[in-house]
């Protein structure tokens, strides 16, 4: 016949088998000690942030022809960029020389622990190290790190900027010192003629080269020659035909005393000798025809270089401005980013700091000997409850 339950009597049964109970809780407890003297002291600190809070986006949906709303969290989005290697080695860089036990980049990122806190916005940062302050610290470089993180990912990349910006500053200078340089040596836009013209973006220049200069020279000296042969063909002329005395006036030039010859030593020779006056001008003609030509092989010579050179001019102008103007935009680019850097930047900000706390998160001896304690006491039940069922003792047999 069935007995009623009766709660007193398991009780009294269970009660005689506590050693079967305590006995696990016991060794339970000495493990859980043992495995916090044995477990490293670590100290965690954390840092409360707030993130912008959920945007409503409206977009046209072209296949449901109507409006849907999406919610953007931007917490959820911020809190998935905590745990990269961008914000580890940010942090690193800021206050690798302050710690006091060294970390990588790896084993931040996995002393990191970052949970969303209260409301849509909050989330906070929380870093584990040996040392309270090293875990105040990097909790804090962390908190630091993130929005410089942000502003790179949502505004773009300063530092490449930057280094684009160095790089065509060196570019520039360069062209800049070749330009100098090219002026010097050939005295392009350096104003040796004495004759100026403006410019904007090099200053005042002169609107004649030496080379041009001299080239002009050469010209004009192979005109007066022409000239010259031509009033010495002439006076031979005159001089053949007998037919009165020859115009020696026509040779009273510096290219004619040049040549070796005076007005004075001419109209002799044209009155006492005729012949040796023709023979005389037509050998310096000769002279004059062979350095007429020797002058136009110059000029050409020069025409060439010159032109080579206003080629090369044009080239490095082009070049210099090429990279000043890559120079002011990558200027204005820099302050555009800095100005985007601090409005995305600004979306998150630390609420709270963190600071070194007071006592070690690791060994957690009251979880640890709690957890232990009463997980024994349960098996020690249950282990007891065995026992009586593999014994067979009833309530009626123990009564």
């Amino acid at each position: 016949m069935d007995q009623p339950f009766d709660v007193a009597q398991y009780v009294r049964i269970l009660s005689r088998r506590w050693p079967l109970i305590v006995a696990p809780a016991f060794i339970g407890v000495i493990a859980a000690a043992v495995l916090a003297f044995i477990t490293p002291v670590r100290y965690t600190a954390t840092a409360t942030l707030i993130a912008p809070k959920q945007q409503l986006v409206w977009r046209w949906d072209n296949k449901l022809y109507d409006l849907v709303d999406i919610r953007f969290d931007w917490r959820q989005e911020v809190i998935s960029l905590v745990k990269t290697n961008a914000v580890a080695e940010r942090a690193l860089a800021n206050v690798a020389d302050d710690l006091s036990h060294p970390m990588s980049v790896s084993e931040l990122r996995e002393a990191i622990d970052v949970r969303a806190s209260g409301g849509a916005s909050l989330f906070t940062v929380s870093v584990t190290a040996a040392e309270a302050a090293d875990a105040a610290l990097l909790a804090n470089a962390v908190a630091e790190a993130l929005p410089q993180v942000i502003a790179d990912l949502y505004a773009g990349d300063l530092e490449s900027n930057q280094q684009a910006l160095e790089e065509a500053k060196i570019r520039f200078e360069e062209w800049d010192k070749i330009l100098v340089e090219f002026r010097g040596r050939t005295g392009i836009s350096l104003g040796f003629s004495g004759a100026l013209a403006a410019n904007d973006e090099t200053g005042v220049f002169g609107a004649q080269s030496y080379i041009k200069q001299h080239l002009t020279l050469k010209n004009s000296t192979r005109a007066a020659l022409q000239d010259l042969v031509e009033r010495i063909d002439l006076v031979v002329e005159s001089a053949s035909d007998g037919a009165g005395p020859p115009a020696v006036g026509l040779l009273d030039t510096p290219e004619m005393v040049a040549y070796g010859w005076s007005t004075d030593q001419l109209r002799q020779m044209a009155t006492t000798d005729p012949a040796a006056l023709i023979a005389s001008l037509q050998t310096t003609r000769a002279q004059i025809q062979s350095d007429l030509e020797r002058l136009t092989e110059e000029a050409l010579a020069l025409q060439t270089e010159h032109a080579q050179l206003l080629q090369e001019w044009e080239q490095i102008l082009q070049q210099r401005g090429v990279w000043q103007e890559s120079m002011t935009a990558l200027e204005r680019r820099d302050a555009e980013l800095r100005i985007k850097r601090l409005v995305q930047g600004e979306r998150v900000q630390v609420v709270d700091e963190a600071t070194p706390p007071s006592r070690p998160s690791q060994p957690n001896w009251p979880l640890y000997l709690g957890l232990a304690l009463v997980g024994g006491l349960l098996l020690g039940f249950l282990l007891a409850v065995a026992a009586v069922y593999l014994g067979a003792e009833t309530p009626d047999a123990a009564a």
